[in-house]
């Protein structure tokens, strides 16, 4: 397995060349030590020292050895956070509180009950935000801001009332939809229909006609997984926005009707038939898409038809979408599409006819599945792979001989599989990782572990051996891999040893480069076919995670790549050589968790566990609450956000270049 990011190879390739000691010293203040905090995140090591030294300095200090605490996985920071939770800047105060609920040690609730009645409101929020990350309980929060006049306690609540899990929520989200601050009311919808309770219903379907489109849309989804029957007919009035405005309301209301019937919780309605028709040829990409996946299940001929043809002949995405939507109704007559498409010459659409002969079913795909085992694309094989294990169970044999596949990919989803049906023998999972960690990913690494894991955890004859290999994992190899491990051994009930700080680059120079190049925000323009998306940087908030995104555009890493992932009313996603959302640049770079929020048009790092952003970046096409503090944000959209609505799956990234 290739080795995390070397931080000499960024600075090499991005970096201006050194000046005299001198001049940065005036121009960044404290550069020693924000180099070193740096340092510190990079490695994955909390020291003393360092984190004494900080405290001496300014605010502006302060606050980013609260942020790097929280980036570093050391409860030892909890102290010091809770300690700078009642600094006198406001500033250090809110990164504090941000950084305790990364962190993740419920002990310091208690100080963040505190500061949830700061007199800073923000602070406040924040704070509130933490709890909910730590588990804390709506009740204690809420006793916690009673000497708060009550518009106030419902300002620090509602943002994030929806990481609360008690049963509390759907009660309060109800009365917070009073707020006439329209924010406010958006959040307690959001509260309402994040992870949408029976008992919240009635209330969600009297939003679906609420004046903001945001509030539509997610109710609208809500309906898609607690709903029944009488809800196509409410949400069918979505179905006619003709208008230039969000298309939100109307993609989730055809995404929650294609859940419903697809779950059998609704039968399809006739009458919706005409409007699907005329949303297969929306001119908007979204909407088109999701009018596709929606058609597919309804189970109408004149539908079927047109789908049918756009199978056979059509853009390639479309092709795809159309296949995959067919497929969804069970057929075995379009087995004949999926023949067809696995002849295809573009990988993308024999993967498509993998997943349409898996949805289809064995044993009629059995014959097509096995042809496509054996494509030359890897691509196409994880895709058969795929299909064929969730369609057979028990298919262990499958699944060990994926373990042999020369492609990380393969082996990957193997191991994901044997994550959930740890039927292969440890001496196979042992076996298959020479080829993991020489040349495999850290995502295929992370589904060897757990793997292994589930084996020690199902199979008692093997537990100690389980063990006992999860033991050796920890004490070589990538530091992610070595964590995982630790952490596997913990669910077992056994002692983690020590790990070893992340391998970085000890050079402290390095360091200091990197914070002065990353002191002001850059800009840059990611070049596609269908348009030009001007991105701001936030290189203060990310200073790693944007200097590898620059250099990776200084060598044209992107140049050509495709976004091979859109979501309508959720992301595209783009950055991935192989095309098929499981490459990188052959390296893994630092989380760096901040507090820009996923509102439209913020680009963030694609992850497959922590530690593990490389290349491949999301951009969101609609605020995502829940992806706040969960994935590093690093740049926003200054110009070109109409672009971003006309992304089709597969289409290609030109260049990205720096606009200096």
């Amino acid at each position: 397995m290739k080795r995390a990011l070397a931080v000499l190879l960024l600075i090499c390739a991005c970096a201006p060349a050194p000046r005299p000691r001198t001049a940065p010293d005036l121009q960044v203040p404290n550069l020693e030590e924000r180099a070193l905090l740096l340092l510190l995140v990079d490695r994955q090591a909390y020291d003393e020292f360092i984190v004494h030294q900080s405290l001496r300095g300014d605010a502006s200090l302060r606050e980013e050895l609260a942020v790097a605490l929280g980036r570093i996985p050391d409860r030892q920071g909890r102290s010091t956070l809770e300690g700078l939770l009642i600094d006198e800047e406001p500033a250090v105060r809110r990164a504090a509180a941000f950084s305790l609920g990364l962190l993740g040690d419920p002990e310091a609730q208690q100080a963040l009950f505190a500061a949830a009645r700061d007199k800073d409101r923000e602070t406040g929020v924040l704070a509130v935000e933490a709890l909910g990350r730590l588990g804390a309980r709506t009740v204690d929060v809420l006793e916690a801001l009673l000497p708060l006049p009550e518009p106030e306690r419902w300002a620090r609540l509602l943002p994030h009332l929806f990481r609360f899990k008690d049963d509390t929520v759907v009660s309060l989200a109800e009365r917070g939809l009073a707020q006439t601050d329209p924010e406010l009311h958006a959040r307690a919808a959001y509260a309402l229909s994040r992870e949408p309770k029976a008992q919240g219903l009635p209330t969600l379907r009297k939003l679906l006609a609420d004046p903001a489109p945001r509030v539509r849309a997610w109710s609208a989804r809500a309906l898609g997984i607690v709903g029944g029957e009488e809800d196509l007919a409410l949400l069918r009035p979505l179905l006619d926005d003709h208008g230039p405005g969000d298309p939100g309301p109307l993609i989730q209301a055809l995404r929650s009707a294609r859940a419903l019937a697809a779950g059998g919780k609704a039968r399809p309605i006739a009458g919706w038939t005409p409007r699907l028709r005329a949303l297969l040829d929306d001119q908007r990409p979204g909407v088109r898409m999701s009018a596709i996946e929606t058609s597919g299940v309804w189970g109408s001929p004149a539908l079927n038809s047109v789908l049918e043809a756009r199978a056979a002949d059509g853009e390639t995405w479309e092709r795809g979408m159309a296949l995959a939507a067919l497929a969804a109704g069970k057929d075995p007559k379009d087995l004949d599409l999926a023949q067809a498409a696995a002849n295809a010459k573009e990988d993308v659409l024999r993967a498509r006819a993998a997943e349409a002969a898996g949805a289809i079913g064995l044993p009629a795909a059995g014959a097509l599945l096995e042809k496509l085992a054996g494509d030359p694309s890897p691509r196409v094989r994880a895709a058969a792979l795929s299909a064929w294990l969730a369609d057979d169970p028990k298919a262990s044999d499958v699944a060990r001989r994926a373990l042999t596949d020369p492609d990380p990919t393969v082996r990957g989803t193997a191991f994901d599989w044997l994550t959930e049906h740890p039927l292969v023998p440890l001496g196979n999972l042992a076996e298959a990782l020479p080829a993991v960690y020489q040349e495999g990913t850290q995502e295929e690494g992370l589904a060897a572990v757990r793997a292994i894991a589930a084996r020690a955890q199902g199979e008692t004859l093997e537990r100690g051996a389980g063990i006992a290999l999860l033991e050796k994992l920890t004490e070589g190899g990538p530091y992610v891999l070595r964590r995982e491990a630790g952490v596997a051994l913990s669910k077992l009930g056994q002692k983690v040893p020590p790990l070893q700080p992340a391998e970085r680059v000890k050079d402290t120079e390095i360091y200091r480069q990197i914070v002065e190049r990353t002191r002001q925000p850059h800009t840059v323009e990611i070049r596609t076919q269908r348009g030009t998306i001007t991105v701001r940087l936030a290189c203060p908030q990310a200073p790693l995670t944007c200097l590898n995104f620059l250099n990776l555009a200084a060598q044209g890493f992107f140049d050509g790549l495709t976004f091979h992932r859109v979501v309508p009313d959720f992301v595209i996603q783009g950055g991935d050589p192989k095309g098929d959302g499981s490459g990188g640049p052959g390296y893994a770079i630092r989380d760096e968790i901040n507090r820009l929020r996923y509102t439209r048009g913020v680009v963030g790092m694609a992850l497959a566990g922590p530690d593990t952003g490389g290349s491949q970046f999301f951009i969101t096409l609609s605020p995502q609450p829940h992806l706040d503090g969960g994935y590093t944000a690093f740049g926003e959209v200054t110009a070109g956000a109409e672009v971003l609505d006309q992304i089709r799956l597969g289409d290609r990234i030109e260049k990205v270049v720096e606009v200096r």
